[in-house]
């Protein structure tokens, strides 16, 4: 009987033995790796090019942003962080794990993503404030606005309530086939209401 990796579950070899035989020379390769005792499995490690291996200064938030170089180079959203607060992280701030991060001048890039850094009290004062515009959205006793409502939903249409008896107040019920002729010439349909006509079936038991 032919040895097989104890990683893998009893019944599992049992199903393949009985889908392909007992004869392990015979089956595909994968099929035979996977079975093998003598090929270990190990897993493919990338690179983790974004990840933070160690903050060295830890008053600071450091997310990535875009900061696009080339022949076409765009720097505007960067800027706009600079000009709030935000600055550059450099390996003074953060140890990286991959060390392909670590550009000229101390620059920490992946691609079109620049590595930068904010002070941490500052980051939570902007996520405090995402939150609670999250929260606002979906609450519906909001404080600056009131209640939630279908008109402030949508702001742009009309919306009312109305009830049973106003609906009937309002309605003009016309001959369907003089609004058509009325169209047919130009002309507005009379109403707008129809008549739905119901016929109630009384269903009587018979006793036997």
């Amino acid at each position: 009987m032919p040895q097989f990796d104890s990683a893998i579950p009893p019944n599992v070899v049992k199903q393949v033995i009985a889908d392909h035989g007992n004869m392990p020379s015979q089956w595909n390769d994968e099929l035979q790796d996977l079975l093998s005792p003598s090929i270990s499995a190990r897993p493919l490690h990338l690179p983790e090019s974004t990840r933070i291996k160690a903050k060295k200064n830890k008053e600071f938030h450091y997310p990535w942003a875009f900061d696009r170089c080339g022949s076409d180079p765009r720097h505007e959203r960067v800027e706009r962080l600079r000009g709030a607060g935000w600055d550059y992280a450099t390996t003074a701030d953060v140890e990286m794990f991959s060390g392909d991060t670590i550009k000229n001048k101390n620059e920490i890039r992946i691609g079109d993503l620049r590595l930068m850094k904010i002070p941490l009290m500052r980051w939570r004062e902007i996520r405090k404030a995402q939150n609670l515009a999250a929260l606002e959205q979906i609450n519906p006793r909001r404080q600056s606005t009131g209640p939630m409502s279908l008109e402030s939903m949508s702001p742009g249409m009309r919306h009312y309530m109305g009830d049973d008896e106003a609906i009937r107040a309002a309605a003009h019920v016309s001959s369907a086939q003089q609004d058509l002729q009325s169209i047919a010439a130009g002309g507005d349909a009379a109403g707008n209401a129809s008549v739905a006509k119901v016929k109630l079936v009384t269903l009587e038991s018979e006793e036997n």
